[in-house]
């Protein structure tokens, strides 16, 4: 069973550290045994997180006791956005975040010092492929997404990662997104809005753009992956606030190797991760085989992987500074 605790901004009581005992042996110990039998301390840590696909490896990795064995009791902090993540990380309520690497540009430039220390997901190599597309009904009038100026398009936060990729599209069009009306809304509750005509178009993200495609017929107006590079970047990360990273190099160096470890894993073990994200989404099995996913650990934590959605963000006015990559990436 996953391990979950109330929504972010409540009470967190963590766990107490244990120690796991290991057996004795009836022969003297070397040094090789006897650090063999050293027990391994248990340190809680808890992880906020937007209960999305991205969270997959991460989820799987503790189903399969991968966290246990490099020495954390994780929790998985559920939010609904960044900044409520963001600022349960300050109050020192959890250790590390999820998010869309926007999110965490504009958080620093706003004067919360975080690093990155971990890739979450990364665009698909396909980039047609799209995870994120702009959906529409069926018999929607809209031909392109210029063509959304003056219209309601939903996204689960103003000024986050997904208004980011409507625009980038909106803009590549020839559009202004300034003109576009962005209304916040549940990702769960966009594809009936999107269906009762209350917007005219959502920035999808799965399962919903699966499901909204077949089985309510909507399609897709514009792909923005098409226009934010053309290569696959890295898109979802995992951050913490400097000050507990530098205070606490080693704990934070075992979690983004832990991290990575997961991606890796699930990389190689498509069929595991979707039943994983299956639980973990609690969407049904059959839908989570098929729904389009990003990708997990083929890209590393570099500069050039996340380039492109800082330049985008930069000339579309989401922050107003070239990220400083050299201090934001962090590296044990």
């Amino acid at each position: 069973m996953a391990k979950f605790t109330r929504p972010l901004l409540g009470a967190i009581g963590l766990i107490a550290a244990v120690a796991l005992t290991a057996c004795s042996s009836a022969a003297p110990a070397t040094t090789e045994t006897a650090a063999a039998d050293t027990p391994v301390e248990i340190q809680p840590l808890v992880a906020g997180v937007i209960p999305v696909t991205d969270i997959g490896p991460v989820y799987m990795a503790q189903q399969n006791g991968v966290f246990e064995e490099n020495g954390f009791d994780l929790t998985l902090q559920p939010a609904g956005s960044s900044a409520e993540i963001i600022q349960a990380m300050q109050s020192g309520q959890v250790q590390i975040g999820y998010g869309g690497t926007t999110g965490v540009f504009q958080a620093v430039e706003n004067g919360i010092d975080l690093v990155i220390i971990a890739a979450a997901s990364a665009t698909p190599d396909d980039p047609e492929n799209g995870i994120n597309d702009l959906l529409v009904v069926a018999d929607s009038p809209l031909k392109s997404a210029k063509d959304l100026e003056g219209k309601k398009v939903a996204v689960n936060a103003p000024g986050g990662y997904t208004q980011l990729l409507a625009d980038i599209a909106i803009k590549a069009d020839g559009g202004d997104p300034s003109k576009v009306e962005y209304v916040q809304m549940g990702v769960p509750d966009q594809p009936a809005a999107l269906e009762s005509g209350a917007i005219d178009s959502f920035v999808a993200g799965e399962p919903f753009g699966t499901l909204g495609r077949e089985d309510k017929g909507f399609k897709t107006l514009a792909n923005p992956f098409v226009e934010l590079s053309d290569h696959a970047v890295v898109a979802g990360v995992w951050y913490a606030i400097r000050a507990e990273v530098e205070k606490n190099p080693e704990y934070y160096a075992k979690v983004a190797e832990t991290i990575d470890a997961a991606n890796a894993y699930a990389l190689d073990n498509d069929e595991e991760l979707r039943e994983n994200i299956a639980a973990f989404t609690k969407i049904d099995p059959a839908l989570a085989a098929r729904i389009r996913l990003g990708s997990y650990g083929k890209l590393p934590l570099t500069v050039e992987n996340l380039q492109p959605i800082a330049d985008w963000s930069l000339e579309l006015g989401y922050i107003k500074k070239p990220v400083d990559f050299d201090t934001l990436i962090w590296e044990p």
